[in-house]
């Protein structure tokens, strides 16, 4: 059947509705539970109604494995876990993400209803970008909340995810503004770019560079030199101005400078005291290389791993988490964890590596490795809000391979 004979029906319109909300409620903490856990129903439902032939589907089996190992790693680092019930909530909350993955996976237009969720999701994003810039500028934002001290966070307000969110999503923004006129193309990609500059959040700004740069390397075919050349001098005049305009920006730069000190003080100092907490990881990781202290009781057993005057410990009790998605697998699933997480990875892999640069594809695969960049310094795979984020482009990916 031709698919542009498809009409959607009511029904598709909000299971669409509720895909993009799930990203669109981010910024209120946990009303993006809402419609995940109306739609995990939805797919709880349809799996028990219609399992024969959702079973045969080709998805069915790597959709499955890839979920089942997740579930694993969690599941073992909770028998012993330093936070059992943390723990154990994670892993079986975690099947909320199969189920959402199912309702969209087993649809029989699956494709059509992922145009147009890529659509509404480049739409609510640029809203945010324009909002974030208003804030910028005058100071509040339309529903006027003013930014984290320091930070340009919009709509996220105190919480500084505004920049993280906007450089995982910027693969779907880079494909969808192909529609988009020449002129127009590059405002919108030079205005998320500032937005996420500004958000000062430099892991953002490390993945909003990768994304740039598979971009260039995956979809400019001609004069690709002279592209990256004008791109480059347009980022350096970008920024050179921002430092002068903006002093937060300034501030974070000359931080962030400090690293080639090549003091470990001055490192320490660039990097946000994070080698207090990768040195706590470690020794996680030394005490209990098995299945680690348990998924998500990084804040429970940091005290009892940390060195001695340890600035954490000093200032709110313990670090959070590892702030580095290696070493949280390592001290809190240990070595079963990581090798069920690479394992997760080659399943992934194999079933995209054919089909990488199809548009259906490359953006949410894109915005999976930009989040797994060995330099990135973000989130729990395990908190709500990332893993949300993580399953969400994950499940994008399955859907865009079935449909290729």
């Amino acid at each position: 059947m031709d698919k542009s004979t498809i009409k959607l029906t009511t029904k598709d319109y909000l299971l669409v509705i509720l895909f993009v909300a799930i990203i669109a409620l981010l910024p209120f903490g946990r009303l993006s539970e809402m419609p995940l856990l109306m739609l995990a129903v939805w797919g709880l439902v349809r799996l028990m109604t219609d399992f024969a032939s959702i079973r045969q589907s080709n998805w069915f089996k790597p959709f499955s494995l890839t979920f089942a190992l997740f579930f694993l790693l969690s599941a073992f680092s909770s028998v012993d876990s330093y936070w059992p019930e943390k723990s154990w909530l994670v892993s079986l909350g975690s099947l909320r993400f199969y189920f959402l993955g199912l309702v969209l996976l087993s649809h029989q237009h699956a494709g059509l209803l992922m145009q147009s969720i890529i659509r509404w999701l480049t739409i609510l994003l640029l809203i945010w970008v324009v909002d974030a810039l208003i804030q910028a500028v005058f100071g509040t934002n339309l529903l006027g909340l003013s930014s984290y001290p320091g930070r340009l966070t919009g709509i996220f307000a105190d919480n500084v995810k505004l920049g993280p969110v906007l450089a995982l999503f910027l693969p779907v923004i880079l494909v969808q503004s192909h529609q988009f006129k020449q002129g127009w193309r590059w405002l919108t990609v030079a205005l998320v770019l500032t937005v996420i500059l500004l958000s000062g959040t430099r892991s953002a700004w490390l993945m909003a560079a990768f994304v740039l740069l598979m971009f260039w390397w995956h979809h400019v075919k001609g004069r690709r030199l002279l592209l990256l050349a004008k791109v480059s001098a347009m980022a350096l005049i970008g920024m050179s101005a921002l430092y002068f305009i903006s002093d937060d920006f300034e501030q974070r730069i000359n931080r962030s400078a400090q690293i080639f000190q090549g003091d470990l003080s001055a490192i320490d100092f660039a990097l946000a005291d994070r080698l207090p907490i990768w040195q706590t990881a470690l020794n996680m990781y030394q005490a209990h290389p098995v299945n680690g202290v348990g998924a998500r009781a990084f804040r429970m057993a940091y005290e009892d791993f940390a060195e001695v005057d340890d600035v954490w410990v000093a200032g709110q009790g313990s670090g959070l988490h590892a702030h580095h998605w290696i070493l949280e697998l390592l001290a809190e699933t240990g070595t079963i964890g990581l090798l069920l997480f690479i394992a997760l990875l080659i399943v992934v892999v194999k079933q995209v590596k054919n089909l990488f640069q199809k548009n259906t594809i490359w953006p949410f695969a894109v915005a999976l490795m930009a989040a797994l960049l060995p330099v990135v310094s973000l989130y729990s795979l395990f908190s709500s809000f990332w893993s949300i984020c993580l399953w969400w482009l994950l499940i994008m990916v399955f859907v865009g391979a079935e449909n290729e």
